[in-house]
């Protein structure tokens, strides 16, 4: 009877053990650990505008408004786990496998020096915005509408060439925004993803190549808990679908060695999108020293955007 009990308690423990190992990391999906917003423009030495708007969906949102030439802005986003300036390791969550810190803001420097104008900000339940569940873009395309409006109601901006700039999650955001409304975007000259990504292929990515492919046997108690806490299932979480609907010339943008994803996956995003588009291939060895790479080595953003906004 003994042995019974024993091996009850011990299968007891297992399942507490996997539900509670999941239900983290669901909870991590959803709600990320918040990275402050501890650095701002004027670091190096830009005058810029704290600014607040709505998203499509009624939550306050904080940014920076970087002046340049106000007949061209430039609209830049964040990725997942960082905020409007980037992500400093010291902040991470403990279950955040990286070492590399973002500095988003050097690569706003050189695109502020080449003349454009700069609107960035917070997603929801990121930095310093409003909560809200995070969809890794299938809910933030809402945060991307509401800088929209927000560009359209500035005396100022309403007229001026935009470029959109995202990195990841806001790359995400974009396509779908421009999917879902397009007619908010008729002054939008070109789009640059940098290293957009279906959930589910990050999710399984990660975790494989952090712990081990055993490590997938929870995905599908993460998923069930998502959905108990109202969110999407990772499988929804992609917007390679909207991919098709973009309208203005693109440039994808993905490190050639990203653990942390299936290079397929971009690849099926430049072959659903039909506008002009371009790959650009970037000789790194983790998805965060990608962004890191693109913000040093902002040339060919410059050069695309000259293309298309002169």
């Amino acid at each position: 009877m003994g042995e019974w009990i024993a091996i009850a308690l011990g299968l007891v423990v297992l399942v507490l053990v996997y539900g509670g190992i999941s239900y983290i990391f669901a909870q991590l999906t959803l709600n990320p650990k918040r990275q402050p917003v501890v650095h701002s423009p004027s670091d190096y030495g830009l005058a810029y505008e704290d600014i607040e708007f709505n998203s499509l969906d009624g939550l306050s949102l904080k940014g920076w408004f970087i002046p340049g030439d106000l007949r061209k802005v430039l609209l830049v986003t964040h990725p997942l786990f960082c905020n409007r300036h980037g992500f400093l390791v010291k902040n991470k969550s403990p279950f955040m496998a990286t070492k590399t810190d973002i500095d988003l803001l050097l690569a706003m420097k050189a695109l502020n020096n080449a003349g454009y104008s700069i609107l960035t900000f917070d997603f929801r339940n990121h930095g310093a915005s409003a909560g809200g569940q995070t969809g890794v873009g299938i809910t933030e395309y809402k945060d991307v509408l509401g800088a929209m409006e927000y560009l359209q109601q500035r005396q100022d901006l309403n007229r001026a060439a935009l470029g959109l700039v995202g990195f990841c999650m806001g790359a995400n955001s974009m396509i779908v925004a421009l999917s879902r409304d397009s007619r908010q975007f008729t002054q939008a000259r070109c789009l640059i993803a940098v290293q957009p990504i279906s959930m589910s292929v990050f999710v399984r990515s990660y975790i494989t190549s952090n712990f081990s492919p055993l490590g997938l046997i929870i995905l599908p108690m993460i998923n069930l808990i998502r959905r108990w806490l109202g969110g999407f299932s990772f499988v929804e979480m992609s917007p390679k679908k909207y991919a098709k609907d973009i309208s203005i010339p693109t440039l994808y943008a993905q490190g050639k060695v990203d653990p942390w994803t299936n290079l397929a996956d971009i690849q099926g995003f430049y072959d659903s999108t039909v506008a002009p588009k371009d790959l650009w291939w970037l000789e790194t060895k983790s998805r965060p020293a990608a962004y890191q790479y693109v913000a040093e080595n902002p040339q060919r953003m410059l050069e695309f955007l000259k293309s298309y906004m002169p």
